[in-house]
């Protein structure tokens, strides 16, 4: 009877040790990278922006993420973003904050054609989740979302962005 008692509570101990690790994603695959956003007003008419191409910037200094996309079209979007906060999960970072090194987080959008950058005026980024890359050693995975409101470098025109990104990877 004993064996049983023995058996039956190591069997329950592991399954709790396996429902544990699975709730911890650091070791999950990772997802499809994705960039999704949609801009709206401004020379933008409910513009579906989708990631063609990407590149994320660590600064020298360590303290600041500059997450560059292309679309297929040729458009362009910059989400810089300074140290202040961090990085990891749940951090916020209003548009024209600056940190401690003078740093300002700002959104611009180039648009190709007509040929115009859109400059943040308000908003914010959060990261929803940032971990390291299961299989890439020093490199991470960074998520989050977006609502930032921009003007044109002329003062003309004002539009909005909204949209996520998921599992951008990066150099540490």
């Amino acid at each position: 009877m004993k064996d049983l008692q023995l058996l039956t509570i190591l069997f329950f101990s592991v399954i709790t040790l396996s429902c544990n690790k699975d709730e911890n994603n650091d070791n999950l695959p990772p997802q499809q990278e994705t960039f999704e956003a949609t801009i709206n007003g401004g020379t933008y008419d409910n513009y579906s922006f989708t990631i063609g191409a990407y590149q994320i910037t660590k600064g020298t200094n360590g303290n600041t993420l500059s997450i560059d996309i292309a679309d297929p079209n040729g458009d362009m979007v910059t989400l810089f973003l300074n140290g202040d906060g961090g990085f990891s999960s749940n951090t916020v970072k209003p548009m024209g904050g600056i940190d401690s090194n003078n740093f300002v987080t700002y959104g611009l959008i180039r648009q190709s054609n007509p040929q115009l950058s859109y400059f943040s005026s308000s908003g914010n980024v959060t990261i929803t989740n940032n971990r390291e890359h299961p299989t890439e050693l020093g490199h991470r995975l960074i998520s989050g979302t977006f609502s930032i409101t921009a003007t044109s470098s002329d003062g003309l025109n004002t539009t909005s962005m909204t949209g996520s990104f998921i599992e951008l990877n990066y150099v540490d």
